[in-house]
């Protein structure tokens, strides 16, 4: 398992379903759709606040997603 960092991406769109920890994140520069790793409920939430904030407000994100998976694992709004 690798991690890859990405810095200053854009928010392009998110979904979820109503599905426990189902949730995905488009962004500008970790393409394709990524999932949020799914490790805890809050965790896959906050995470999904948090990109829906940084659309809305037009915020760039940094983090990582393991390479392996594809998946999101860290997150924070620039």
């Amino acid at each position: 398992m690798a991690y890859v960092d990405f810095s200053n991406a854009q928010v392009v769109s998110t979904f979820t379903s109503p599905h426990s920890m189902n949730a995905w994140a488009y962004l500008s520069a970790a393409t394709p759709w990524r999932k949020i790793q799914p490790i805890s409920t809050d965790g896959s939430s906050n995470m999904f606040v948090l990109l829906n904030a940084a659309k809305a407000g037009g915020r760039p994100v940094s983090g990582s997603y393991d390479d392996s998976t594809g998946m999101l694992y860290t997150l924070y709004m620039n």
